[in-house]
């Protein structure tokens, strides 16, 4: 008699009961997943991919002509390549800065993996106003008026990459003084001189505080590409002034040098 429940018992779960059952995940795929995204980013950050923009959008997507950056006062005419931003408290338009020359305020951020002891750097948009189309910072941007330099960095981050962190995790190296001319088929010429607070984000600590790896999205009509690269390659790039690179003074180069634990003779 026992055995008979038992064996009804047994019946009910295999039919009635097992209908009612979730299924179970299957393990292979989740594993082949996970395995498929870690191999997709170690290829990344090894170089040998890079992330690139739809080219869907045929305009830089940032430009606004009329936005209102601070004039800045001029550095002294013996700087170092290093400085201060001092603003004067004047606003004035986009193109209006970059056609007159004068001195504005902005960002620069790098992204370091310290795992792999390499960097992310970043293909402008063909469409931009100045040095489109090259290798240059992971982001950048201008700080427009009133906005703080460490807010523009975060915000300029998510935007043309995808990467949202903290402003915790970026380091200030020092304050750039850049000054670069150009012309472009869009936008005419430009002299665009520059205070760039330069900072370095340390991409392995923002993974451990988001419990996963960081996946890059570049912005379509901002960023053509964005890849890795070993940081040999890039101070090389910059020290020989490689064409396909937005070109940095030797101070800058030097100073970013330091800071990823390279340091070059002057």
């Amino acid at each position: 008699a026992n055995g008979r429940v038992t064996m009804l018992a047994l019946t009910g779960i295999l039919t009635g009961a097992s209908r009612t059952l979730p299924a179970a995940t299957p393990r292979i795929f989740v594993r082949r997943a996970v395995f498929s995204r870690n191999i997709d980013t170690w290829c990344r950050r090894a170089g040998l991919t890079s992330m690139r923009a739809s080219g869907d959008i045929r305009e830089d997507k940032s430009y606004d002509a009329g936005e209102v950056f601070e004039i800045m006062q001029p550095p002294p005419t013996n700087h170092n390549g290093f400085g201060t931003a001092i603003g004067t408290g004047q606003g004035k338009g986009r193109a209006a800065v970059h056609r007159d020359g004068d001195w504005h305020h902005s960002v620069h951020v790098w992204v370091h993996d310290p795992r792999t002891n390499s960097v992310l750097v970043q293909r402008r948009s063909k469409y931009k106003d100045t040095n489109p189309d090259m290798f240059d910072v992971s982001a950048a941007g201008h700080i427009a008026m009133g906005d703080d330099a460490l807010e523009t960095a975060v915000r300029e981050m998510e935007e043309e990459l995808g990467i949202l962190t903290d402003e915790v995790y970026l380091t200030k190296l020092f304050t750039a003084i850049s000054e670069a001319s150009g012309e472009t088929e869009k936008h005419g010429k430009y002299l665009c001189r520059e205070f760039q607070e330069v900072y370095l984000v340390d991409i392995e600590q923002v993974e451990k505080s988001a419990l996963s790896p960081v996946e890059i999205k570049v912005a379509d009509g901002e960023v053509e590409e964005a890849k890795w690269i070993p940081q040999e390659d890039l101070i090389s790039a910059l020290i020989t002034s490689d064409s396909t690179y937005v070109p940095r003074s030797n101070s800058y180069v030097q100073g970013l040098a330091k800071a990823l634990g390279m340091p070059i003779k002057a």
